[in-house]
């Protein structure tokens, strides 16, 4: 077998590999993955059974790995476009908003991680550093550290802290998704900015 053959049939295996983990994760995010079958995900794709089981051993790896991809390519992807900005608060600020723009783009995956962080409790059991969440309050404790660091904020609980912004975002984007709310989700961020601004910022007259 040529080389180049060799490198073509590698490629093909990979784009069949990411157009399966496209399918769960849809197939996931509209029936929860406890309700979901391998034949849902099968005939979504629209390949035989066994294709699935060729690239996944079981439903709980098709999961897991369909959570790795969307931490490692989408949500990485994120914290790697704001890297460079020098405020640290700036910088959380624009992760939610590309965050918002990721929803609106591809709002199945966020109903795929809403789902799947609220109804799949043995997953998250299992698997603790798949849950997206985790790389959420990971990501904010960093940053607000760096910030108290280099005195852009004052000194405080970065796990509280943590929580209440991602379970801010978590909520604002649940109810998004529900269309329960008619929510501007940039207006909504622009003015939970500005609070945590006024909140944390340092004031020379304290």
């Amino acid at each position: 077998m040529s080389r180049t053959t060799n490198s073509l049939r590698k490629a093909g295996r990979r784009n069949k590999r990411e157009m399966l983990l496209q399918a769960a994760i849809e197939v996931f995010a509209k029936k929860g993955s406890n309700l979901a079958t391998i034949a849902d995900v099968a005939k979504k794709a629209r390949v035989a059974l066994g294709t699935v089981y060729g690239y996944f051993e079981s439903k709980d790896d098709l999961l897991q790995n369909c959570m790795k991809e969307i931490i490692e390519t989408e949500i990485n992807e994120i914290i790697n476009k704001t890297a460079s900005i020098p405020v640290h608060m700036d910088r959380l600020y624009e992760f939610f908003l590309h965050h918002i723009i990721l929803v609106k783009e591809k709002p199945y995956i966020a109903r795929f991680l809403a789902v799947e962080v609220r109804q799949n409790e043995n997953f998250s059991r299992r698997n603790p550093g798949y849950n997206p969440l985790h790389r959420y309050i990971d990501f904010v404790k960093q940053t607000a550290q760096q910030a108290i660091t280099d005195a852009q904020i004052k000194p405080i609980d970065i796990e509280a802290f943590a929580y209440l912004l991602v379970g801010s975002m978590d909520l604002i984007l649940w109810n998004w998704l529900a269309g329960g709310t008619q929510l501007n989700l940039e207006t909504l961020s622009l003015q939970i900015r500005q609070i945590l601004h006024a909140g944390v910022t340092l004031n020379p007259q304290d």
